[in-house]
């Protein structure tokens, strides 16, 4: 307690950077003022948000005729708030209004439908004078609009002015304003960040072009809520909702075995000591959870259920076998052939699976549960064959890659078909199988690249494209498709997804609007489930991040020779157009 800054203090020396970097951007003086010229409102609005982490930023703002009072007058609100409060701010925000609007009810109810739940990327003021005005992250992040029914939530928007000890008001007038920020944040380390004010990315730290070690940033903070999430029995806190802090009290021993994939590689990442007993409990955890009727079978039972998913038994050879490899032992060898024998206890002769199977009389109880647990069980087989080289295992994956063909399923954008095919084919690359690992990319190209959602999995299908990719390259394998294969769409697509997914990472300026703030800070979240917080989301986000990580100098190198092509091409196609504008000229002079 000795070293406690003082809180006052504290907040000055993080508002004098704050407002050093704000003033310093010439975007304020150049474009924030625009929206004046048009508009009936001549004030300027800023809004000064504060939180020691422990509970939602108080928000404090003011209009004035200059920036320089507004700055000054919201920043005095917030000031009091620390004198009176006593607490040592963490993380201190500021907005600037740039765009505002008087609209009717009606249309914001509209907007509201057709946005994605917690999409709607407006701020609301319920006077003009702002006394009553809303930041977008305040509405979304406290759970202020009703998405089921379009509406802006009138009881919880009362708690919410009486808990901000602002203004409150008894119904939600005909006539609303709704306005945009820019915004910036002045983060625990004191580093200070311009946010995006573009719709997409609207309300996050701008990061220019992404680095290696950025990524593995990214990596390394989300892995550490993870493993921040195991108990002293090798549990993991399995989710929370951030908006109301309420944490998930099901379980899912599937999701579990994936996560434990997680930790290992951000342990491959770091080298991080810490991890390893981590690691060793949660296996322990899930091998509690396992049966074995025989000495050549075992299943992973989903206890709440009594069920056994072909996915469970799959993961976990997965996350096995990946333990095996980065930690360069075979403890888990007899379990991996284990559960691969009863993988095959559930594939049909033509190469399809049979879903899920009744505990513990291990009869069958549903054909098709859910489509990921058909690649899923591939990747394994793969796996298992590269483990213990016992050509059943092969020979039963290529069987359901000729499922897959035969049936079409690159319609299902499956990552787990990618994880698959590219670990199939180290062992026996047929052509078709890499046409297939190709044609599973390329039919979905233009359905990932404009997914408005971070939809983790989609950059894992791409990695593990890029990987086949690469090979077929570096070997100069015949492949058929290749002529079809939308390169450079494919690494483009990659590059958005990395940049995009980052709208799901909850960067401090996001999190110190929830509940509590330090408990889901610098992890990824689903935000149009509430900007849900669960281990199996966190997983997949690490998952594609771990391998963009692992090639990033291959990506690199092929981007930017990508890059360097289509300029070339550029160049050629102006020299051909002045070429037949000079023939024009010659021609009818």
């Amino acid at each position: 307690m000795a070293n406690r800054p003082a809180p006052l203090a504290e907040f000055d020396r993080r508002m004098k950077a704050l407002k050093d970097f704000v003033f310093a951007d010439p975007y304020i003086a150049d474009v924030a003022e625009n929206y004046k010229l048009n508009s009936l409102f001549k004030d300027n609005v800023v809004f000064i948000s504060v939180t020691d982490g422990t509970e939602r930023a108080a928000v404090f703002n003011c209009a004035a005729p200059t920036l320089e009072q507004a700055w000054e007058g919201a920043s005095a609100k917030a000031r009091k708030h620390i004198s009176d409060t006593k607490k040592v701010t963490l993380w201190l925000k500021a907005d600037i209004m740039n765009d505002c609007q008087i609209t009717e009810y009606s249309a914001i109810r509209q907007d509201i439908k057709r946005s994605r739940e917690y999409f709607y990327k407006k701020g609301i003021s319920f006077d003009t004078g702002f006394h009553t005005a809303l930041l977008e992250a305040q509405l979304n992040c406290g759970g202020l609009i009703n998405y089921s029914s379009k509406t802006l939530n009138l009881e919880r928007l009362r708690e919410y002015f009486a808990w901000a000890e602002n203004d409150m008001f008894t119904s939600i007038p005909d006539r609303l304003i709704v306005f945009t920020t820019v915004g910036y944040i002045c983060d625990s380390d004191m580093s200070t960040h311009k946010l995006y004010p573009d719709e997409e990315n609207y309300g996050r730290r701008v990061t220019g072009e992404l680095t290696k070690e950025y990524i593995g940033s990214i990596i390394a903070s989300s892995s550490d809520y993870i493993s921040a999430c195991v108990d002293a029995n090798g549990r993991f806190d399995y989710g929370v909702n951030p908006v109301t802090n309420d944490h998930f009290t099901t379980y899912n021993i599937l999701r579990h075995t994936g996560t434990i994939w997680s930790l290992i590689m951000q342990y491959d990442t770091t080298k991080d000591e810490k991890l390893l007993p981590k690691i060793d409990k949660t296996i322990e955890y899930m091998l509690k959870s396992t049966e074995q009727p025989d000495d050549d079978h075992i299943y992973l039972v989903e206890r709440k259920s009594n069920e056994i998913k072909l996915g469970g038994n799959a993961v976990m050879i997965i996350t096995l076998a990946t333990y095996m490899d980065v930690f360069g032992t075979d403890k888990y060898t007899d379990i991996i052939r284990r559960a691969a024998n009863s993988i095959l206890t559930m594939q049909e002769p033509d190469g399809s699976y049979y879903h899920v199977l009744s505990f513990p009389s291990y009869e069958r109880k549903e054909r098709d549960r859910i489509v990921y647990y058909d690649g899923e069980a591939t990747f394994a087989l793969a796996k298992a064959y590269g483990v213990t080289k016992d050509e059943k295992y092969l020979d039963a994956a290529k069987r359901a890659l000729d499922y897959f063909i035969k049936n079409g399923y690159t319609r299902f954008c499956d990552h787990w078909i990618a994880y698959s095919i590219n670990e199939v084919t180290l062992y026996d690359p047929q052509e078709k199988y890499l046409s297939f690992g190709l044609k599973n990319a390329n039919d979905n190209l233009n359905r990932i690249y404009t997914q408005d959602t971070t939809f983790h999995t989609f950059l894992e299908l791409l990695m593990a494209t890029f990987e086949l990719y690469t090979r077929i390259k570096e070997q100069k394998l015949a492949v058929s498709y290749l002529s079809k294969f939308n390169a450079e769409y494919f690494l483009r697509t990659i590059f958005r997804r990395v940049h995009y997914m980052l709208n799901g990472f909850l960067y401090p300026e996001t999190a110190m609007y929830f509940k509590y703030p330090l408990g889901v800070v610098n992890t990824f979240c689903v935000r149009h489930d509430s900007y849900r917080v669960r281990i199996d989301d966190v997983q997949h986000n690490i998952g594609g991040y771990y391998s963009v990580y692992r090639h990033f100098d291959e990506l690199k190198g092929y981007y930017d020779d990508m890059v360097k092509q289509a300029a070339i091409r550029a160049q050629d196609e102006q020299a051909a157009d002045r070429s037949e504008f000079v023939k024009w000229i010659l021609n009818n002079i």
